[in-house]
């Protein structure tokens, strides 16, 4: 079964390796850290604080999100203005973890929101990341939950005690590549096909999708696709686990991709016939800053790359060596 995202010359020796890290916490971290700092949020930011049951948001980050991002004095749990409390000092962190489950919930409910966990804990309650972290363990994947680093160092150790700290820069950037891609990433850390199997035409039917913003960018392209590929490629691509982070559909002459939580379209890309093949002429790029950070278009042309040529089993590591520079 081809590995695409292999980083050594052994494909099976990549397998052994990723598939240690997937029972190894099933790592998937691939997104920034929170800021150690935090002075100011963008519109679709929260910040995640430690509070106390009384909402007394006295000192530390519980003050700060009173004086500057919404909080309600009184109310210690959930979210508020731009702020979401998470409390912390009632007992133990048997005690906690229901409010970190219900807090991970409401982000899963909520894609477009983008939530900076603070050192929640770690301050006046006086627990350690040590002790915090593991409560976290089920957001290590979610990627509008952006975690503190040491947490994920925490959540980034072996099972048998042994402190890796974060991973190397080659499983880094498998792990990037990963969370980036199409498919079921559990699939492909078994060394099975992550693309879910092409039984089914997608449709803009099949999933809850919002239109291009008006904030785009189109770039020219020049790209020929065989028929046997782009006959696969038409069935689209519906994802079949939450991990799988694309949806795609094809009309008559573009072919469309979406996040899958979201629904927020991130490419448009027009193709024609081209001979007894076909030939992708152009692609249109989301630059809407509240729903794509991204502003390379050499890397978005990459990713749309990497991600179609997914989808018919081509080799799509270049594409992604680009995508991830």
């Amino acid at each position: 079964m081809r590995c695409p995202f292999a980083t050594t010359d052994s494909s099976e020796e990549f397998s052994k390796e990723t598939k240690h890290l997937n029972q190894t916490y099933q790592i998937m971290y691939n997104r920034d850290f929170t800021p150690e700092r935090i002075t100011q949020l963008k519109p679709d930011e929260v910040f995640v604080f430690g509070s106390n049951l009384a909402g007394a948001h006295g000192g530390g980050a519980a003050r700060l999100a009173y004086i500057r991002f919404g909080a309600v004095y009184g109310q210690g749990v959930g979210l508020q203005g731009q702020s979401y409390a998470i409390p912390t000092m009632q007992g133990g962190v048997e005690t906690i973890k229901p409010y970190v489950d219900e807090f991970i919930a409401f982000a899963q409910q909520h894609p477009e929101r983008r939530f900076l966990v603070t050192r929640i804990g770690c301050g006046i309650a006086a627990f350690t990341p040590d002790d915090i972290a593991p409560l976290f363990q089920k957001a290590i994947d979610q990627e509008n939950i952006i975690l503190p680093r040491d947490f994920v160092e925490v959540l980034t150790r072996s099972q048998d005690g042994t402190d890796n700290a974060l991973l190397t820069a080659d499983q880094m950037e498998a792990v990037r590549m990963w969370t980036m891609g199409a498919g079921n990433s559990a699939k492909r850390f078994n060394g099975e096909d992550p693309i879910p199997p092409k039984t089914k035409v997608a449709t803009k039917d099949s999933w809850k999708i919002q239109p291009m913003p008006d904030k785009n960018t189109v770039v020219t392209l020049n790209v020929t696709i065989p028929a046997d590929a782009m006959r696969i490629v038409r069935y689209g691509h519906i994802p079949e686990a939450m991990e799988d982070h694309w949806f795609m559909y094809c009309d008559e002459d573009t072919i469309r991709y979406y996040r899958s939580w979201s629904g927020f379209c991130i490419f448009e890309a027009k193709y024609e016939k081209y001979g007894d093949d076909f030939r992708i002429t152009d692609l249109r790029v989301n630059r809407d800053p509240e729903q794509c950070s991204n502003s390379d278009i050499r890397k978005d042309a990459s990713l749309f790359m990497a991600l179609l040529t997914e989808e018919f089993g081509g080799d799509a590591k270049a594409f992604w060596k680009q995508a991830l520079k």
